[in-house]
């Protein structure tokens, strides 16, 4: 079933992102209907996990977990800031000139998109995919599928007004920064008992200093970027296969006290017969 959501995801956002991404193309101005479009494109994957959720009677378990610690919430919001931080350090380490040190957004566009984009997904990445794809390949694995999905996802977001057109680019980066990112979201997510709240800040708070905002000219900066990420996103995914090396544990050993402990005398009951 999670399939059909991503494709289901992929389908609904594609659709109403493609009248403004025809008129990129055309190098004109895209009609209000097809910003009205765009806008809404961004709730595709929210509203394939609704449907499905609702046809599998899980909306609760979708929808409805939000409780956590307050310091969970605070992690998930500034990460993504101090990740871009230190990004910028090594930048400049290796002799590196920054045009701006942080990225916030700079117009109407940019902050309605750091609140639709975190209600728009993460319902859907976060709340249904993410569940269904570490239970059938693990923590890490499932968390990397999820990540190339949210990348294959914003293959229409790669057709620009700056590029005109399709911005191979932006969409490779796209596609080698989501599934690195999938595991970091997957370890706070994780340790903050799946709390949604958590997922939507960790995304609010890439776009509230989204580093690919920086210059195009500014490769480097890129460049590093994506190295940190990687560095973290390995020691994220460490971390997760440790957890779920000592939840395997934890659960053998109950399970053997489990049968040691219980009553002797039963009768086996592949030998009652006799």
């Amino acid at each position: 079933m999670a399939y059909l959501f991503f494709a289901l995801a992929c389908v609904v956002t594609w659709a109403l992102a493609l009248p403004a991404a025809l008129a990129w193309t055309r190098h004109e101005p895209p009609s209000p209907f097809a910003v009205a479009c765009a806008g809404l494109s961004a709730f595709g994957p929210t509203l394939a996990a609704f449907v499905l959720a609702a046809r599998e009677r899980t909306l609760g378990a979708v929808f409805g977990r939000w409780r956590t610690s307050p310091v969970w919430l605070g992690v998930a919001l500034f990460a993504p800031l101090v990740l871009h931080l230190v990004a910028t350090l090594v930048f400049v380490a290796l002799g590196g000139h920054p045009s701006r040190w942080f990225h916030p957004p700079a117009d109407a566009t940019q902050v309605a998109a750091l609140v639709v984009f975190p209600l728009g997904e993460e319902f859907g990445w976060r709340g249904y995919a993410h569940p269904r794809m570490v239970a059938r390949f693990g923590l890490v694995r499932g968390s990397l599928v999820v990540g190339a999905a949210w990348g294959l996802w914003h293959l229409a977001y790669s057709v620009t007004p700056d590029a005109a057109g399709f911005d191979w680019f932006a969409f490779t980066v796209t596609m080698v920064e989501l599934p690195l990112y999938a595991l970091l979201v997957a370890w706070v997510f994780e340790r903050s008992n799946r709390s949604m709240a958590v997922a939507i800040a960790f995304h609010a708070g890439a776009h509230l200093d989204h580093i690919e905002r920086a210059p195009r000219g500014e490769w480097g900066l890129q460049v590093a970027h994506v190295a940190v990420v990687a560095v973290l996103a390995a020691a994220a995914a460490w971390s997760m296969r440790s957890m779920t090396q000592r939840a395997t544990r934890r659960g053998s050993r109950a399970a053997a006290l489990e049968k040691a402990e219980a009553p002797r005398g039963v009768v086996d009951e592949g030998r009652s017969w006799q």
